[in-house]
């Protein structure tokens, strides 16, 4: 009988002084083994995608974080041999340092220039010869880098803090007039928007 599970992986581009970290899977990962990809992996049952994200990453990489992200790119594939399917969302995402821990579903990594990923070989095969076939990717990495370039030029980067509803119920906030009142004139007035709003305010 078919399973017919549904799965949302979340992966980032991680950016950190115009480079992006691109990470080689161990080749004896399940998936895309060998394969140089962006890190990630899945949501859990108790998380949302931003909540799964961040733990994800500090699972994968050890890194520490801004708050600054935007969402990049959607994709979605079906695997015939057991009725299941994923729901893929893409985010940008910086880094604070650049120093990533060992982790042994991780081969290698590399902080690339936007323009390195075309340097890669495309293809959705499975990697056959580990030791003869380099720099293999699959295709649709080079869509997260460029729109992760077009959302860095144009500086379009929002706060985390803004969408997580799931930690707005947790701490039982709430909102009045008085507080729109204030994201509003923080919003007219303020260089450092996203500095001066409290995301999460309490009652008194």
């Amino acid at each position: 009988m078919m399973n017919n599970k549904h799965t949302i992986p979340v992966t980032a581009v991680i950016e950190n002084n115009g480079e992006f970290l691109f990470i080689k899977r161990s080749r004896n990962a399940k998936n895309m083994a060998g394969k140089w990809v962006f890190p990630g992996g899945k949501c859990e049952k108790s998380e949302d995608v931003i909540g799964a994200l961040y733990r994800e990453l500090k699972e994968e990489t050890g890194l520490s974080f801004t708050n600054d992200i935007a969402f990049l790119s959607v994709y979605h594939f079906s695997r015939e041999e057991d009725n299941s399917s994923s729901q893929g969302l893409v985010f940008l995402v910086r880094s604070i340092n650049r120093n990533i821990k060992e982790n042994p579903s991780c081969e290698e990594y590399r902080w690339i220039k936007p323009e390195e990923i075309v340097n890669y070989n495309f293809s959705y095969k499975n990697i056959k010869d580990f030791d003869k076939q380099k720099d293999v990717t699959i295709p649709g990495m080079e869509v997260h880098v460029r729109n992760a370039l077009i959302i860095l030029k144009k500086n379009l980067l929002l706060d985390k803090r803004l969408f997580s509803v799931t930690e707005y119920q947790d701490k039982q906030c709430t909102m009045d007039k008085d507080y729109f009142k204030n994201v509003s004139d923080i919003c007219e007035k303020e260089e450092q928007v996203f500095e001066k709003i409290n995301y999460f305010p309490t009652k008194n």
